[in-house]
């Protein structure tokens, strides 16, 4: 899909205001971080065999020097964030609308027979819902991977690098037995970012193709619906502001095992097993099979899919934070000019 995708892979937008945070466009990697880890450059169909778990793509340093480089750029992505927020409160009008186009035309306007596909797709439910969405630029992280891939270590040593207070973290398990009489995207929808904040799904709407693939509750055909629904879904919230990064934490079955492993023979790490992971590590090679199907089907250069290497904690966690910065630059905000007498205040301040 991604391949025919003609939208443009980052905005361009003049604004007025001040400079956001300098050295943004830097970064620890050779290579583009938009590109390093995308599925569409390899060969189709696409095979998580061909993606490499241990190898530092575009990285030349070790541990340590992949370490620093995580806390030295977590002060930026922290501004990054505060920056997009900054934006939401006290842009502008001209320059939020000129940001807002410039996102929604990553994609294309939607037609009268993706409009019929939508009626087909979605709930009235769905449609209402999207519709009450706020409009705003908002980043949304979705983090998927087998157990034990490092999805919660991304959670604990990226994202909360940022301000707790805009970053809103939802995970997706199996649906209530009201979430069961919706229709799946309702309950994701309610888990989505507000403007100006970062989402970040541990695990996704994806799950609802996932694992009925797996357990065989749905038949293929309803199978095919929820992709393309998906991929209609995510159109539209680009259309609304939301900036999508997809992250697959490829984690080899050996290190898997040693995860695991190591869960049970630590017993403040027993709350983290469950035994239905035993089940999983059975059905490996028939995850990473529909893996690959779906993460090919759902890419597009503005809802992304990177596959990253996980058997190296360290290095998965350095890639998705510059993934994050890349997205965040992508944006061009400016810090919001004074619409006040900065001298004046200043004297004021200190009679005061």
């Amino acid at each position: 899909m991604s391949k025919n995708d003609q939208t443009p892979d980052r905005l361009d937008v003049t604004l007025a205001g001040v400079r956001g945070p300098k050295g943004a466009k830097k970064t620890p990697f050779n290579g583009d971080p938009r590109s390093l880890w995308r599925v569409n450059q390899y060969p189709s169909p696409f095979s998580l065999e061909d993606a490499p778990t241990r190898e530092k793509v575009g990285f030349k340093g070790k541990k340590d020097d992949g370490e620093d480089a995580l806390a030295e750029r977590s002060e930026m992505l922290a501004d990054l964030q505060e920056l997009m927020w900054a934006h939401v409160v006290s842009a502008s009008e001209v320059d939020q609308r000129e940001v807002a186009k410039a996102i929604a035309a990553r994609v294309p306007r939607r037609s009268p027979q993706e409009k019929t596909r939508r009626e087909e797709l979605f709930s009235p439910e769905v449609e209402t819902a999207l519709g009450s969405l706020a409009r705003g630029p908002r980043v949304l992280l979705v983090l998927q991977g087998m157990d034990a891939a490092g999805k919660g270590g991304v959670v604990k040593q990226v994202v909360t690098s940022m301000d707790p207070m805009g970053v809103e973290v939802a995970g997706f398990g199996k649906p209530t037995v009201e979430e069961s009489r919706e229709h799946y995207l309702e309950r994701v929808i309610r888990k989505l970012p507000r403007p100006g904040h970062v989402g970040v799904f541990d695990r996704s709407h994806y799950e609802d193709v996932l694992v009925p693939t797996i357990t065989g509750t749905e038949s293929a055909e309803e199978l095919e619906r929820r992709t393309e629904a998906i991929v209609l879904f995510e159109r539209e919230l680009v259309r609304l502001g939301f900036v999508i990064i997809k992250v697959m934490l490829h984690v080899s079955q050996e290190e898997q095992l040693d995860r695991l492993v190591s869960r049970l023979d630590r017993e403040e790490k027993h709350w983290k097993y469950d035994p239905s992971d035993a089940d999983a590590r059975a059905e490996f090679s028939t995850y990473q099979e529909i893996y690959a199907n779906l993460l090919e089907a759902t890419d597009a250069d503005h809802a992304p899919w990177h596959v990253i290497g996980a058997d190296r904690k360290w290095y998965s966690r350095l890639a998705v934070q510059e993934l994050l910065i890349a997205a965040f630059s992508d944006l061009k905000l400016r810090w919001p000019a004074a619409d006040y007498d900065v001298e004046k205040e200043r004297k004021r301040l200190l009679k005061s």
